[in-house]
């Protein structure tokens, strides 16, 4: 089951601390669930399945809870394996620790109507421990400075913290897919003074009000493409040039620096205009809605046709070839079992350059420019 969302999300957190009206202004469009979430949705049933079994609590689920697939399962078991670590660890030091899976928690102290589910949490001798799991394998995400689990931990704090004398609280965000695990350790004065930092912009995100700011965290904005600042940001970073006739190094530097913002931006106005074409017969001016071009498929019963005529299965068919590592992973039983298996024979390739701003943490990449300036010598 889909987990309720407050208007005041703490996943949503790092944009409304900064853009506080998008709040108010992502109402108006519907949150439609994509593929990924409804993945990440399944992945965290499973893993409060496992985690309730080994706890011996029981859960409201009609029968047992299974993977979509292998990889669901190994990276699920992962993040298991690491917070059940995490309780025998704890209660090793005390019999009285306490583990919850899947806490909702309230943080509207701080935050008007903020509520939220924390994945897990574990209380033993003074410290508050959270746990995230984040299934996707976009990019990684750190739990350092992160509000989102901020405020899972804040909420937890408020409901715990009368029973538990909390003195630090520990948070950890789990990327399986990723192989990313970050945590971040603050003591409950410096989470509440953080907290208080809250309490303005979240009031006015909840009432709407505020000035719209845009930066990266438009990126998965349901009102982006009808932000008439992101609009406008948009259009003045692209107009910023000081010689309109030619572009100086620098300036091809801005266009790297607007790229990914503006292609993003770019496709979600255009996803708009075509949905709202399709779906209620939008006009746009100068555009019209038309049919697509599509490719030609050829129906499985032609095979018999094709050998009827004399044709072979080496026209027909492509030669098998080896699988692939991520086929053979699954079919092996896991990335340790293939390793074991044939970890010899496995290698990493360079990868192919690419842009990367300078906070990127990866080295800069070494090139041997000597023949480059064969053709001038």
């Amino acid at each position: 089951m889909a987990r309720a969302h407050a208007v005041l999300s703490a996943s949503g957190a790092y944009r409304w601390l900064v853009c506080t009206p998008s709040a108010r202004m992502e109402e108006q469009f519907k949150d439609e669930s994509s593929s990924y979430a409804e993945e990440g949705t399944r992945a965290h049933a499973y893993a409060e399945y496992l985690l309730n079994g080994y706890l011996g609590t029981s859960i409201d689920a009609a029968g047992p809870i299974e993977p979509d697939n292998e990889e669901m399962d190994s990276a699920v078991r992962e993040y298991v394996d690491l917070c059940i670590e995490k309780i025998n660890t704890a209660r090793a030091i005390t019999s009285a620790a306490r583990v919850v899976v899947e806490d909702r928690v309230d943080y509207s102290a701080y935050a008007p109507e903020g509520f939220g589910t924390a994945d897990m949490v574990i209380i033993a001798d003074g410290v508050l421990e959270v746990i995230d799991l984040k299934y996707g394998k976009g990019k990684p995400v750190s739990a350092v400075n992160n509000p989102q689990i901020r405020l899972y931990a804040l909420g937890t704090l408020v409901k715990y913290d009368f029973v538990y004398d909390i003195k630090t609280v520990r948070m950890t965000i789990v990327q399986p897919r990723l192989n990313s695990v970050t945590t971040d350790e603050l003591t409950v004065k410096e989470l509440l003074d953080w907290a208080e930092t809250v309490k303005e912009p979240a009031k006015l995100a909840y009432e709407g009000a505020g000035e719209c700011v845009s930066g990266p965290h438009c990126d998965f904005c349901r009102a982006r493409h009808v932000c008439r600042r992101l609009a406008e940001d948009m259009q003045a970073a692209m107009a910023d040039f000081k010689d309109p006739k030619l572009l100086g190094d620098a300036d091809i530097g801005h266009v790297l620096d607007i790229y990914s913002r503006a292609k993003s931006w770019l496709e979600a106005v255009r996803e708009y205009a075509l949905k709202q074409a399709v779906d209620y017969g939008k006009t746009w001016p100068g555009y019209k809605l038309v049919e697509g071009r599509s490719n030609r498929v050829i129906d499985t019963a032609a095979i018999e046709t094709l050998r009827g005529l004399g044709i072979g299965d080496e026209v027909i068919f492509k030669e098998p070839k080896m699988r692939g590592v991520t086929e053979l992973q699954k079919l092996l039983g896991g990335a340790k079992k293939m390793e074991d298996m044939i970890g010899q024979h496995i290698s990493k390739p360079p990868g192919a350059p690419t842009l990367a701003t300078l906070e990127d943490k990866r080295p800069p990449l070494e090139l041997d420019l000597t023949d480059s300036f064969d053709d001038d010598i």
